[in-house]
């Protein structure tokens, strides 16, 4: 009896010690982004915040534990850029990442709960466009990709890519994207997958395997809804922008011009002679994915 009852007093204070590690590293990154707030930009700021990156590097191993991906890199690299929040790489998904001896592929892992507790502090990191607190939800939006894991480039996604989820997965999810600081190009060179375990979160970013597009029924569409954007646009600066209905519509139409492709391109690709391929690289690449 009394053997048991020190088992049972073990297996409890294991998710509490898991708990109290990740606090503790959440604590000390907050820490450290106020530190770094109004610090000035010298050489011993930057070598103040290379040793704090390497702290919470530390810490976030602590808390994630070891990963082993076969190709892989076999220690995991702190995903954060900036601990500073006026930079533009500020404010990434807190894991580890692990990149493949290609460098076409990296894998970012984090915790469950380190991956909802990043959600929710994000939902209004732009005020302007909230972010859903769950999960499913927020992945269906480009700027949570923007926010979770790019550096200084948008992600535009094209279309969703129909996985298979393994029976250890809660969830799997995966779409064909592109970065971008301007104009979404015309083919996506990229896709994003993510995977969550009851305790483990995956997102999966790699090359295309093969060329996904391009789709000339999209190209069409695209020089057609981008030569009524710049009409309008004519019209509005012609009207010096004091005709609001003007301004509205060239808005309007510019939107429509941005999102031309990447929208044909979804309801398109699916059909298209590259697309089995990617489904194909897809799922691999969610095979290779540790079940436990």
């Amino acid at each position: 009896m009394k053997h048991a009852l020190i088992a049972l007093l073990v297996l409890l204070a294991i998710p509490a010690r898991a708990t109290s590690l990740e606090d503790a590293y959440l604590a000390a990154r907050d820490r450290y982004i106020k530190r770094f707030e109004k610090s000035p930009n010298d050489d011993a700021t930057y070598e103040a915040h290379t040793r704090a990156l390497a702290d919470l590097q530390a810490k976030l191993r602590q808390v994630i534990g070891p990963t082993h991906l076969d190709g892989f890199s076999p220690d995991g690299k702190i995903s954060l850029d900036a601990l500073d929040s006026g930079d533009e790489d500020f404010g990434l998904l807190d894991g580890l990442v692990y990149v493949s001896t290609d460098e076409k592929t990296r894998v970012l892992v984090t915790t469950a709960s380190l991956f909802d507790k990043w959600l929710k502090s994000h939902e209004r990191f732009w005020p302007e466009t909230p972010l859903p607190a769950e999960m499913a939800a927020a992945l269906e939006r480009d700027d949570f990709y923007t926010q979770a894991v790019t550096n200084g480039a948008a992600v535009v996604t094209y279309a969703g890519i129909p996985v298979a989820k393994p029976a250890w997965a809660t969830l799997a999810f995966a779409v064909l994207d592109a970065r971008t600081q301007d104009q979404p190009p015309p083919i996506p060179d990229e896709m994003i997958i993510t995977m969550r375990r009851a305790d483990r979160v995956f997102m999966v970013t790699a090359r295309t395997a093969v060329a996904a597009g391009p789709i000339a029924t999209c190209d069409k569409v695209q020089a057609r809804l981008s030569a009524e954007a710049q009409a309008a646009g004519d019209a509005d600066q012609q009207a010096d922008g004091k005709d609001a209905a003007l301004h509205a519509k060239a808005e309007q139409f510019a939107r429509k011009a941005d999102r031309a492709y990447p929208d044909c391109f979804a309801s398109e690709a699916t059909h298209a002679a590259f697309f089995p391929a990617l489904v194909k690289q897809a799922q691999q690449l969610i095979d290779a994915l540790p079940a436990k």
